[in-house]
């Protein structure tokens, strides 16, 4: 039985075909507490007040059914009835007022477990239809720095293309950057003014890191916007021949602005070095960048081309009305907007991947904006389009204690803020315990993990608290939590032999290899002839594991079809406190023990008969197993690194 919650349902969906109610789809949901059960259904509450049920008397008369509760009971009555027939269930219950909850069989949720430690690959289902999903985010616009804006998407886009990639998605991975307009002229003009007052030479600049180089360009930025309005009309033109450059392939320019146009193209690679710098530092990389300077002129003739039609000219604009608010989509002056130029935008990005889904993940205080520019583009072209935009709303980034603003220069940049929290990480790794060579990499790994589980943790569409010490606490809801939580298993799997990292567990051979791989040592069975007794003795801890071990793949399913990365950070952090508390209320392995090398590690059954090893302890393994490899797998579906050691 591979999808029990579907099994549930229909049965359910017969039932109350039986009773009378047709086209009924019942739902199932995880309850809050575990004692309810692995699902609960209010079904009996949602159709009650539209039902003229009546249930059977032992007299043989009918009497009417008068609560949800009591429906749920006639529901479950025969469902119980059937029970025989579905192996992985072992009961149903009603609850006031007038819940059914469902219990998974702890057989059944054994054999879950143990295909974690034995496919740990094939644990999440696929997608039933399966789309190809394009996701559009992080969008930082050239010739400034990081933000703080830009990296929420950039975190959020990633893990969202994971986890349309794990539910069997062909995803693509599209990044639109803003590199003409108002803000390139003012960086390239209050450059030149460094350049000039510090006495320093683009070659020389040209050695620097690019960290440094994006550092002299959003000081530009700064500079060009605060004397704006005293040299107005020399930004104004660079402006504009910036534009021409952008529309001019054959390079055939207007006196004076070849000189530019190469200041232009040098200080555009600086920014796409820098960012790409980024990027790998998030585990990401794109399939394709699109650009503001692409789009400009073929985003105007398109405009253009369909005046009188779907757009119309007014006071020398054209405008999109729509339906929606009236938007410019060329200016008077006869440049696009941004709404103008997304009209290439869009034709440009089906042509690189026909998508059955484009996901654009974009602050939200573009919702209206999206809103025209998909209206516009349904009326372009309605099979490329329609239904097939979406915008994924996001809310703000604050740093707690900062105010920012990349206008006034007032910002954190992205690479301080990883610093910081780095500085923070490296008070809590132990030296002792990772190799000098690995140190490094490890806080490395550790503070992005902070900054990432921080961003996510959050619903997409609220706004982000980021506090720095928070981010990096080992007691609460954070990265390095889980992370700490994953190398503790690891520890554990060391001692008893699973593994044998030399600097996991000093002094013996190394035999690890990593989680999920078909040769890693596996836990022997472990039940043995005591399977049943075994069984009986379970305790609230591990059954709530075995519980919540189980819900990774739905979880996952849920998370992507719902582009909500956070109920997949609320599941890991529910599994690793509950690792926690099993792991410090009962003992797993003797004090001090060291096994041999893959003597007691998790095998491919542990119902089979393994005289002289400890039941009890070998299914403790098996769990703790099964649980650093779900953590390991959806830290890596969040885009976090999961390090053996901290």
């Amino acid at each position: 039985m591979e999808n029990p919650k579907q099994e549930i349902i229909n049965n359910l969906k017969k039932i109350l075909e039986q009773m009378g109610l047709k086209n009924v789809e019942p739902k199932l949901s995880f309850p809050q507490n575990d004692k309810h059960g692995d699902y609960s259904s209010n079904i009996a509450m949602a159709i009650f007040s539209r039902s003229k049920i009546t249930r059977s008397a032992s007299s043989g008369q009918k009497s009417k059914i008068d609560s949800p509760l009591e429906m749920a009971s006639e529901i479950v009555k025969t469902f119980n009835s059937q029970l025989s027939t579905l192996n992985f269930l072992e009961k149903a219950e009603v609850a006031p007022p007038g819940f059914i909850n469902f219990w998974l069989s702890e057989e059944f949720l054994i054999g879950k477990m143990e295909k974690v430690i034995e496919e740990p690959e094939k644990i999440i289902a696929k997608a039933q239809v399966l789309k190809k999903i394009m996701v559009e985010y992080a969008h930082p616009n050239t010739h400034k720095e990081m933000h703080i804006g830009h990296m929420r998407t950039l975190i959020t886009g990633e893990a969202l293309a994971r986890l349309f990639e794990a539910t069997g998605n062909k995803v693509f991975r599209a990044n639109y950057q803003g590199d003409v307009g108002p803000h390139v002229a003012k960086a390239i003009f209050g450059l030149k003014k460094i350049i000039k007052d510090e006495n320093l030479s683009l070659e020389e600049i040209n050695k620097w890191k690019n960290i440094d180089k994006a550092e002299i360009l959003g000081r530009g930025y700064v500079l060009g916007n605060k004397e704006y309005e005293a040299n107005k009309d020399e930004i104004d033109k660079i402006n504009s021949q910036l534009y021409e450059i952008a529309e001019n392939s054959k390079g055939r320019f207007t006196p004076g602005v070849f000189s530019l146009s190469n200041l232009y193209e040098i200080t555009r690679k600086w920014s796409l070095d820098y960012y790409d710098d980024f990027y790998k530092r998030f585990y990401t990389k794109f399939d394709c960048l699109f650009f503001e300077s692409e789009v400009s002129g073929c985003g105007k003739r398109i405009v253009e081309e369909q005046v009188g039609k779907i757009f119309e000219k007014d006071d020398g604009a054209i405008v999109f009305k729509g339906g929606h608010h009236t938007r410019v989509f060329i200016t008077a002056q006869g440049y696009p907007t941004y709404e103008g130029k997304e009209m290439c935008l869009g034709f440009k990005e089906y042509a690189a991947f026909p998508f059955d889904k484009n996901v654009h993940v974009v602050g939200s205080e573009q919702a209206g904006y999206f809103k025209v520019v998909f209206k516009a583009l349904e009326l372009l072209d309605p099979e490329k389009f329609k239904d097939k935009e979406y915008h994924l709303s996001m809310g703000m980034v604050n740093i707690i204690g900062m105010k920012i603003s990349s206008r006034t220069g007032e910002i954190l940049r992205v690479d301080s803020l990883i610093e910081k929290v780095k500085e923070k990480v490296s008070r809590l790794v132990d030296e002792g315990k990772i190799s000098a060579s690995d140190l490094e990499k490890t806080i490395e790994e550790i503070a992005i993990g902070a900054i990432k589980y921080s961003v996510l943790r959050v619903g997409t569409g609220q706004n982000v608290e980021f506090d720095i010490e928070k981010s990096v606490s080992l007691d609460g809801n954070s990265g390095p939590y889980l992370q700490y939580t994953y190398a503790r298993t690891r520890s554990v799997l060391a001692k008893a032999g699973c593994h044998s990292d030399p600097e996991l567990v000093e002094g013996e051979e190394s035999h690890y290899k990593p989680a999920g791989d078909p040769s890693v040592a596996l836990l022997p069975q472990a039940f043995g002839s005591e399977a049943q007794a075994r069984r009986d003795d379970i305790t609230n801890e591990e059954l709530s594991l075995l519980r919540t071990i189980y819900r990774f793949p739905e979880v996952v399913e849920d998370s992507a079809r719902n582009m909500a990365p956070n109920a997949l950070t609320n599941y890991l952090f529910d599994l690793a406190q509950k690792f926690n508390l099993f792991y410090q209320k009962h003992q797993i392995l003797l004090p001090q023990e060291r096994s041999t090398p893959g003597e007691s590690c998790p095998s491919t059954s542990l119902r089979a008969a393994t005289p002289g090893v400890s039941s009890s302890r070998q299914f403790r393994l098996a769990l703790t197993q099964a649980v650093g490899q779900i953590i390991k797998n959806g830290l890596n579906l969040l885009g976090i690194e999961a390090p053996d050691k901290m």
